[in-house]
């Protein structure tokens, strides 16, 4: 997810500036702030996951935002 939900209710994108954990928007479940490593050394991509092995029906898991 590229959204997340601050806790007073604003979104916030996924960035680098971004908190390390935020809300999900669908579920009201706990994200966590990953990142990954573009090809050819561009820098990072960043997005929000869900903690390991929770929320597993949230309908925020197969939508792309």
């Amino acid at each position: 997810m590229k959204t997340a939900l601050q806790p007073d209710g604003l979104k916030i994108k996924a960035s680098v500036e971004a908190p390390e954990e935020a809300q999900c928007a669908y579920c009201g479940g706990c994200l966590i702030l990953r990142r990954r490593k573009l090809m050819n050394n561009r820098g990072y991509t960043y997005y929000w996951r869900h903690k390991d092995n929770e929320n597993l029906a949230c309908p925020g898991r197969s939508r792309r935002d």
